[in-house]
């Protein structure tokens, strides 16, 4: 089938060269920026629009890999195309395919296909794109197809309910962008101590990819070290000695969910003064 694209920034930049690799057949971008479809279809190797109308008459498939707030943009003026019997897909994390309304009057199939994966340079981000997972939810009607379309590219896909869009990029945040947060907030507090940070993270960067490396080779409860998992309650207060007041509860709830591994690993342990310290924070 033809592929094209409304919207060319990173996403659509990864996705177009990634498919455009991977044997599928693209077709072209179209952008409200006319040269960043032009700079798409040179990196690409495929054509560009300079309309949405010529765009849908030359695909089949379309996937709109504008930010979010635009999406439902693109979607009001598509659907006064002619847009019947084409699969319409966004690739927001967030957003469910019911962002197409009244998609059912226009022949056309919706569909959400989201890839788990951090896009920072739209040159270079398909380079490792075969290890990222895709999540897909939408019409019945081509699921299976777009489901082993992905797969045939070697990339795993999880199929996910309308209903559960947010707890899915819930949890795609919480390890990435929280994570991000949290390591920034380590080296801000290693900083204090009287190191640069450039050093700072330099030096937490083996702790870092160490515990990411232990977690996906082992499992969280063979991964997991620190006072809370010994059951250290002086280790403990020294940290709330010294810790910010803004963090006070921050550190409290990813204590108490360590508490719940550590419980886990050693289950004849008792750590019934760990959690009333912790309880009482």
């Amino acid at each position: 089938m033809k592929i094209s694209f409304v919207g060319a920034g990173k996403v659509g930049f990864t996705l177009g060269k990634y498919f455009k690799l991977n044997g599928l057949h693209i077709e072209g971008f179209f952008s409200n920026n006319p040269e960043s479809a032009m700079d798409a279809s040179d990196f690409i190797g495929c054509s560009y629009f300079l309309s949405l109308d010529e765009l849908v008459k030359n695909s089949e498939i379309i996937f709109i890999t504008t930010n979010d707030d635009n999406i439902i943009e693109v979607w009001k003026k598509l659907k006064h195309l002619n847009i019947e019997g084409k699969i319409i897909c966004h690739c927001s994390g967030s957003l469910s395919s019911e962002i197409f309304y009244d998609i059912n009057n226009s022949g056309a199939y919706q569909y959400s296909i989201h890839p788990m994966y951090p896009f920072k340079d739209k040159y270079n981000s398909y380079k490792n794109f075969k290890t990222a997972y895709f999540s897909i939810e939408g019409h019945p009607k081509h699921f299976h197809y777009l489901k082993g379309l992905i797969e045939s590219l070697g990339n795993n896909v999880l199929g996910i309910s309308k209903e559960s869009k947010g707890e899915y990029h819930l949890a795609n945040v919480m390890v990435s962008n929280l994570v991000l947060s949290l390591i920034n907030i380590g080296v801000n507090t290693l900083s204090n101590c009287g190191v640069d940070s450039e050093t700072a993270l330099n030096a937490m960067a083996p702790l870092i990819k160490s515990n990411v490396d232990n977690i996906l080779s082992q499992s969280f409860e063979d991964a997991i070290t620190g006072p809370v998992v010994r059951g250290d309650v002086n280790t403990l207060n020294k940290h709330i000695e010294s810790i910010r007041s803004e963090y006070d509860e921050l550190y409290k709830t990813l204590s108490l969910n360590l508490l719940k591994i550590s419980k886990t690993k050693n289950s004849e342990k008792d750590y019934s003064d760990i959690e009333r310290f912790l309880e009482n924070i």
